[in-house]
């Protein structure tokens, strides 16, 4: 029965469907005449890959019917139910993943559709199954990639559409089913990240920002787990995006919220003694960066508010740094201080940057009426001028 069952395996893969179906009907007989449901079932779900794949989808899918029904029906003790849930399940997967492998989408999201059925039949024994609900997710998770993975890389902008709200639609199937898991937060976020790329690129603001905020609302999720730095400032980037978007579409009071909040993030990371220095200083840098972005924008109080984070903590930095501190990251932080210009960098490329990120900032501050701490940047931008002249 074994050696009938791997010689039509060898078959189907060769496609040669036909001398594959008379190996499964042998096979077929041998588990009846043995009474083996796990292998009767093995092979309905392979006679029924060998219909879909010679285009007979309709007796395809009453060959999986016909083994999901001996599963329902069965009466069999612990042990033998879970060797007939875990043939069903992997079968369907090895076969998902051969219409996976010879470019067959529609027939291994069916495979992964049925492999679904199990877990839900043991549902209506056992409602309280939490396993069943994460392979559930599981397969879901598999379908979503599957997708990811088949993207065409031209479509019109209607299949376009349509082909993002799928993945979102199979993404969000996951999420609810297990929404404190990190993968598949991350996996929702990115399906509706490409719906926000879809409608930014098409200057539907609005229909972006509804997206948007989905994205943030789905990384709040990571709030109550044991977020990395990463996580954190993934977050902080779903409120930046938002604010971008209320900006064009002239909600600025709405953007600066959205900036205000993105910045609360970088700050947990600042004080959290678990991440290294030169983890903080690099994005400290970012920051700077940031604030001349939003500088040039016009954004004056929201550039003022980013660049505040980051000296905030480049000029409460102690000046013996723990050894994993990077040279670069040392170096940054001697110039924001004003310490060390003849000593710390002979980049001058670096130096003429940070003279303009003080010189930028300078500006900012004086538009605030912040006079005084406006001459005390413009100071500094004057002095690594000086070095460099």
């Amino acid at each position: 029965m074994v050696r009938t069952l791997s010689d039509a395996s060898s078959l189907f893969g060769k496609e040669r469907y036909k001398k594959a179906l008379e190996k499964l009907d042998k096979a077929e007989k041998l588990a009846e005449k043995t009474k083996r449901t796990d292998i009767l079932c093995r092979v309905l779900l392979q006679k029924g890959a060998v219909m879909n794949s010679m285009g007979k989808p309709d007796e395809g899918q009453d060959l999986y019917d016909k083994a999901l029904d001996i599963f329902r029906a069965s009466n069999l003790n612990e042990q033998e139910s879970s060797v007939l849930k875990h043939t069903l399940s992997n079968t369907f997967s090895e076969l998902a993943r051969h219409f996976k492998m010879v470019d067959s989408i529609e027939n291994a999201e069916k495979c992964y559709l049925n492999e679904i059925k199990v877990y839900e039949i043991l549902l209506e024994k056992d409602p309280e199954d939490e396993d069943s609900n994460l392979e559930i997710a599981r397969i879901f998770k598999a379908i979503g990639d599957l997708y990811e993975y088949f993207k065409p890389e031209k479509m019109d902008p209607e299949t376009e559409r349509q082909y993002y709200e799928k993945i979102l639609d199979i993404r969000e199937k996951a999420f609810e089913l297990l929404p404190d898991g990190e993968t598949y937060i991350y996996d929702l976020a990115y399906a509706l990240g490409k719906l926000v790329d879809y409608y930014i690129t098409r200057q539907d603001y609005k229909s972006a920002i509804q997206f948007q905020e989905r994205v943030v609302e789905v990384m709040e999720e990571l709030i109550d787990l044991l977020a990395n730095w990463k996580d954190l400032k993934a977050k902080s980037n779903a409120y930046d995006k938002l604010g971008s978007l209320y900006a064009e579409i002239g909600e600025e009071e709405l953007a600066q919220e959205q900036y205000s909040k993105a910045l609360e993030y970088y700050g947990m990371i600042f004080d959290d003694e678990l991440w290294p220095f030169s983890v903080k200083a690099t994005l400290a840098s970012e920051l700077m960066e940031r604030g001349k972005t939003l500088l040039l924008l016009k954004k004056y109080e929201s550039a003022k508010e980013s660049m505040d984070v980051a000296l905030d903590f480049l000029e409460g930095v102690d000046k013996e740094e723990p050894e994993d501190s990077t040279e670069e990251s040392l170096d940054l932080a001697s110039v924001i201080l004003g310490e060390g210009y003849e000593e710390e960098s002979e980049d001058s490329g670096y130096l003429a940057e940070l003279a303009g990120i003080f010189r930028e900032y300078a500006k900012t501050l004086s538009d605030l009426n912040r006079n005084e701490e406006a001459e005390e940047f413009t100071a500094k931008s004057e002095k690594i001028l000086r070095k460099l002249a």
